[in-house]
């Protein structure tokens, strides 16, 4: 069984081939020993590479997203940290500290795995595939190494531990990997993350751009919501703890996080002294509820819900540091309520999100932005032919009040991350979630009730499930969710149906029927703001679409994240601050963050 992720890769028949002299060698060997172990290599080569082994190689090459399991939470040095664990148990294979091998040596790995790589295994993986191979011989690698920077750099040294890992799972087949295990001492994934933000890396770094060459198949690791390139730092007091406390905090920093931490509350800027944190009191700590009694995460297949208040970052992120998008249009925080809409049946053609959000109030960092209230919604559709082929599906916004003959009051676009997998229907989805213990609120916000709740968690996204058996969503839905800069809620009033049923129009309800008379759209009902195929025609008679059944099962890990789906988006308030924006931001606002 692979060490590294049920879905992960191999490769189809192996291609003998004569090694080179230079590249059977290995530290701790003779040259003579090593080449006759070469030699060795290549008689036993058709038989190590037996047809029962390679289907587990053709499997894991041909499956692009590792599965849950084998994906660190929010940044490389988290995945780094998971994926050693899997590296030290798998028996038979030495391994040593990245950090304690130093450039040569790993070179000389990398000479000595160049001939056991398997060529019809390297072709399988397309040219934008992190796992494909980038030197066709021994020469080339070494020239390249020659104007790549100084080998002193941790850096050079870190991109060959994260290069020599990924030839040995992605390159090397199966059975040869065991062979080479008695011979080799291979290092783990380094510690430290050495990545910037994209476009931030100066030219002349030559170690940096090596680096960020060499980690392209581990940044497949990187689960949850996409790495979003940003610093990560600890919490500084018990204050910024009870708003910031990720599950990944004990790999990065030795700090476990309590029951209370990470509850957050109501804020309205990026600094703590804008954030009111919700008194909590711990009930008892994870090792002291047994596993029988915990209040499982669960969320139904169909609802409707009234989200009764709630803070949103307009700029959702997990560390606020440098912001992916400009000025001060990320650091606009809402206090928010609203509805929120679900059709997402398991097996169904057609999956459905709604969200219709009333923004109370709205600061700049918590300053507050006088004349802005908005009222947005965003429907959200994805087809099981979309989700089997990971693509997102086509999401309207709305902006309530805007006239409907000009551009912006009905925008469409594809769906950032399509409709979330809620009920882990086909991908894990809230079963990696992590048990942090049980906690009672005196107040739970905007309902000023005392509730006791089981405390859920995965990376930076916490979810609180009521302890109270007579609660109509007991077991079944949540009453809480918080994140410390991507937004919190409380939900109550959970109507666990069809919402078409009590509301036929839900689904299209608030799309424009004048269609537009100025604008790129002039004529259609709604603007398609990419240019994106399924957005065409979008009208109350075309909305939603048809569902379209799915041609092949959905690619492991492709579906929803457990951590978007409770928040609702804020891309159609985009239009009602560009005046904002202008004045502080010059430059046009890249895809949210959400």
């Amino acid at each position: 069984k692979p060490f590294w992720s049920e879905a992960e890769p191999s490769g189809r028949r192996c291609a003998q081939r004569e090694p080179a002299d230079p590249v059977s060698r290995s530290p701790g060997l003779g040259l003579r020993a090593m080449r006759a172990l070469a030699l060795l290599a290549t008689c036993v080569a058709p038989a190590a590479f037996a047809a029962p082994l390679w289907q587990e190689d053709l499997r894991r090459a041909r499956t692009f997203t590792p599965r849950s399991g084998y994906r660190g939470r929010g940044g490389l040095a988290s995945a780094n940290a998971l994926l050693n664990h899997h590296l030290t148990a798998r028996a038979g294979l030495r391994l040593k500290a990245c950090e304690d091998f130093n450039v040569e040596e790993l070179r000389e790995l990398l000479r000595s795995l160049f001939p056991h790589a398997a060529d019809e295994l390297k072709a399988m993986y397309a040219q934008h595939d992190g796992r494909r191979s980038v030197y066709a011989s021994v020469s080339e690698m070494e020239q390249h190494w020659a104007s790549s920077g100084p080998t002193t750099d941790d850096r050079m040294r870190d991109a060959h531990c994260h290069e020599v890992v990924m030839w040995y799972v992605h390159h090397v087949p199966m059975a040869r990997q065991t062979d080479l295990a008695e011979r080799l001492v291979l290092p783990k994934l380094p510690q430290r993350d050495h990545t910037v933000r994209k476009g931030t890396r100066s030219p002349e770094d030559t170690v940096g751009k090596f680096y960020d060459e060499k980690v392209t198949c581990q940044n497949c690791h990187v689960g949850g919501v996409p790495d979003l390139g940003l610093p990560e730092e600890p919490p500084k007091d018990a204050r910024a703890k009870q708003r910031r406390c990720y599950t990944n905090y004990k790999e990065l920093y030795n700090i476990t996080c309590g029951p209370c931490d990470g509850v957050a509350g109501p804020y309205r800027g990026d600094d703590d002294k804008y954030f009111t944190p919700t008194e909590c009191v711990v009930v008892a700590q994870p090792h002291e509820v047994p596993e029988g009694e915990r209040v499982k995460v669960a969320l139904p297949p169909q609802f409707t819900v009234d989200v009764v208040g709630g803070s949103d970052r307009f700029g959702r992120t997990t560390n606020p540091v440098h912001d992916t998008l400009p000025g001060p249009i990320a650091k606009i925080y809402g206090q928010i309520h609203g509805k929120w809409y679900m059709d997402a049946r398991p097996g169904a053609d057609l999956w459905l999100l709604r969200h219709d959000t009333v923004y109370a109030e709205v600061t700049e960092n918590g300053i507050p932005i006088p004349f802005i209230a908005p009222k947005v919604s965003e429907i959200h559709a994805q087809t099981a032919k979309q989700r089997a082929s990971n693509l997102t599906g086509p999401m309207v916004s709305l902006i309530d009040g805007m006239p409907n003959w000009v551009p912006g009051g009905c925008t469409c676009i594809s769906d950032p991350v399509g409709v979330p997998d809620i009920v882990g229907a086909e991908a894990k989805g809230m079963g990696t979630l992590e048990y942090m213990g049980r906690i009672k609120l005196p107040s739970l916000e905007y309902l000023d009730v005392p509730i006791e709740l089981d405390h859920w968690a995965n990376w930076f996204f916490h979810i609180f499930m009521d302890t109270n058996s007579s609660v109509p969503h007991y077991a079944k839905a949540p009453s809480r969710l918080a994140s410390a800069y991507a937004g919190t809620a409380v939900y109550a009033n959970w109507d666990m149906a069809d919402p078409a049923l009590r509301d036929p129009d839900v689904w299209h309800r608030g799309i424009p029927t004048t269609p537009q008379r100025v604008g790129p759209s002039k004529g259609q009902f709604c603007l398609n703001a990419k240019k994106v195929g399924f957005c065409n025609n979008i009208s109350q008679a075309t909305f939603p679409p048809r569902g379209e059944s799915a041609e092949a099962p959905p690619p492991a890990g492709s579906v929803g994240h457990q951590s978007l789906p409770f928040f609702p988006g804020q891309h159609a308030l985009r239009d009602l601050l560009d005046a904002f924006a202008s004045r502080s931001a010059p430059s046009q606002p890249e895809q949210l963050v959400v």
